[in-house]
């Protein structure tokens, strides 16, 4: 139980401080025209991860019944955010810094998922898709509009 809530508010303290450094470094522009663009959209991929990584932290720390799910949404958004820009898909403007923390907050997340660890409801199937397309959508849905 210590461990578990150990655990769950170090990913919501970083999770906070992903979403602060977010706020400081992103500028949001009020021009028409970069609402149609694809980077300005690609911006808030940062926030949406630090948000659902904030999630899955609060549902680890109450010890809900879809924590395995909301931890691998999150480790697979991080992982296909990687993949997918790493491979020249997507070009998200994220320093090496900030993709080293997400990525080293998605592995655990992951194994807590896959291996029920803290005994909560397992992860299915289902939710094994549903997690990697929910990731898909959220690195690929600029690009794809």
């Amino acid at each position: 139980m210590q461990k578990r809530k150990l655990l769950a508010s170090l990913l919501g303290v970083t999770s906070v401080g992903l979403i602060v450094y977010f706020f400081l470094v992103t500028q949001i522009k009020v021009e028409l025209d970069m609402y149609f663009k694809p980077e300005y959209y690609l911006q808030f991929s940062l926030l949406i991860l630090s948000v659902a990584l904030l999630d899955a932290s609060f549902l680890l720390f109450r010890k809900a019944k879809r924590t395995n799910l909301s931890l691998a949404i999150y480790g697979y958004m991080v992982v296909e955010e990687i993949l997918f820009d790493l491979i020249g898909v997507t070009s998200a403007s994220m320093p090496l810094a900030i993709y080293v923390i997400m990525f080293a907050c998605a592995v655990p997340c992951i194994w807590i998922a896959h291996t029920n660890t803290f005994d909560t409801t397992t992860l299915s199937t289902r939710g094994l898709i549903i997690s990697l397309m929910i990731g898909a959508l959220e690195s690929l849905l600029p690009i794809i509009f």
